[in-house]
């Protein structure tokens, strides 16, 4: 959806009695992340950006999976699995990491409540599909009476996960551009560190080559300027040997159309 046809909504300031001196509103375009278009000088907007850039991939990675699960050639489906599989735990570690540190470090200043409550309906959907990979895990090893291959489940289950996610980011967005400003910039850099921190973990348990070169796969040309932050030779590096090692996997990756929403 395009930006300029995205509804602007508005949601409950769970915090207006504590702040009711309006601050300035932080202005990120989802759609339109670049060098250009956002002021990473701005040390709020350069801590927040991270948000918007995980929640693209989130919604690219999803898209790509729901479109391609149901047809998906059988000489190709183990390759489609492991790309399907790190999708859905990337978003499980997302939803960790919010409930974990996001959410209870930001509350004082965005409460982000009503988030945390609509997770429950994304994770039902989200471990449905994860049983679904088991499922498929099941398939690919073959033998008498092994089941069918999953793909008209995963696609549909993720088609409605989407439906259901989309605008839960969207409120987070929000709420976030909203009233970002009310928090000190020290407890958005403790946040921001935490999580980096927890990405990194994960990323070890991955390797750092898969777990990246996933990510990178999900940004355009123009996000990868912002973000993740790192040098553009390390980052081309990451790439360069990512595809040689997991191309069978990271052509499963979003379609260029896709990498514009």
């Amino acid at each position: 959806m395009a930006a300029s046809k995205e509804q602007v909504l508005e949601y409950n300031d769970l915090n207006a009695d504590k702040f009711p001196e309006p601050v300035e509103t932080i202005k990120i375009d989802k759609y339109n992340l670049s060098a250009a278009t956002i002021d990473m000088k701005d040390p709020v907007v350069a801590l927040l950006v991270g948000l918007f850039t995980i929640h693209s991939l989130i919604r690219r990675s999803l898209r790509a999976v729901a479109r391609q699960a149901r047809n998906i050639e059988p000489t190709k489906r183990a390759g489609f699995l492991q790309y399907a599989k790190m999708t859905f735990e990337t978003l499980d570690s997302h939803h960790h990491h919010e409930e974990e540190i996001f959410f209870p470090i930001m509350k004082p200043y965005v409460d982000f409540t009503e988030s945390s409550h609509e997770h429950e309906e994304i994770e039902r959907l989200l471990h449905q599909n994860l049983e679904f990979v088991r499922t498929a895990e099941t398939h690919l090893k073959g033998g008498e009476g092994s089941p069918a291959w999953p793909g008209e489940e995963i696609s549909s289950t993720t088609e409605r996960l989407i439906e259901v996610l989309l605008p839960h980011l969207q409120k987070e967005e929000t709420l976030s551009c909203l009233y970002g400003r009310r928090v000190p910039l020290a407890v958005l850099e403790d946040c921001n560190k935490k999580i980096e921190n927890a990405v990194f973990e994960e990323l070890k348990k991955q390797g750092m080559i898969w777990g990246t070169s996933y990510q990178l796969r999900h940004f355009n040309k123009k996000e990868k300027e912002i973000f993740p932050p790192m040098p553009a030779l390390v980052r081309l590096g990451f790439e360069f040997f990512g595809w040689l090692g997991y191309g069978k996997v990271l052509q499963f990756g979003p379609t260029e159309s896709e990498l514009k929403n």
